[in-house]
């Protein structure tokens, strides 16, 4: 006895959602808190330390979408914000320096350059100074300079570009411990 299937043509087929679709295991998601207004960090009262404002637009956007799946790992979601805003208040000063550092030296990829200055000098009077402040002396001396530039092949930059972690992701990184560990789909087999 043969039995015949409809045929589902699945590129006419419609297969999005239109209602959320949370698959939390333990607590919250970020994005179930964005969905229902909670997690916004364009608001106001979600605002941290910060080295500017495009800084700050940059890093809130890669929170977003890095920790977007992501469950918080305390609640409820008031006591988390508030543990959220205290950690970013307390890392942020430390990479302030280094988002400084990258606005007035951008070229990371450039070459290493050492720069020497050295002087010798001889006296046969020790004491007798040109000046009271510096280690001039009154007899003969002489001045060496020099700048070792070191320049970068295509390993060097490899192995440079593969070392390379931005500040943003040093922070993504250090924000790991306000999010539960487990990312896992949920299983209804409990």
């Amino acid at each position: 006895m043969a039995t015949s299937f409809e045929r589902i043509d699945i590129y006419k087929t419609d297969l999005v959602s239109t209602k959320p679709d949370f698959h939390s295991v333990y607590s919250i998601q970020i994005c179930e808190l964005a969905y229902y207004g909670f997690f916004d960090l364009t608001k106001k009262d979600w605002d941290f330390d910060k080295y500017s404002d495009e800084q700050h637009a940059q890093l809130c956007d890669k929170i977003t979408k890095h920790f977007w799946y992501r469950e918080i790992c305390i609640t409820p979601p008031g006591i988390w914000k508030n543990e959220f805003l205290r950690f970013m208040n307390e890392i942020l000063p430390k990479y302030k320096p280094l988002y400084e550092a990258l606005d007035k030296y951008p070229s990371l990829f450039s070459s290493d350059s050492e720069y020497y200055k050295a002087r010798n000098v001889y006296s046969e009077f020790p004491q007798t100074r040109l000046n009271g402040t510096n280690g001039d002396y009154a007899s003969t001396g002489n001045d060496t300079e020099y700048e070792r530039i070191h320049q970068m092949n295509t390993l060097d930059l490899f192995d440079r570009l593969r070392k390379y972690k931005g500040v943003d992701e040093m922070i993504l990184e250090e924000m790991e411990t306000l999010f539960s560990p487990f990312f896992s789909v949920s299983i209804n087999g409990f």
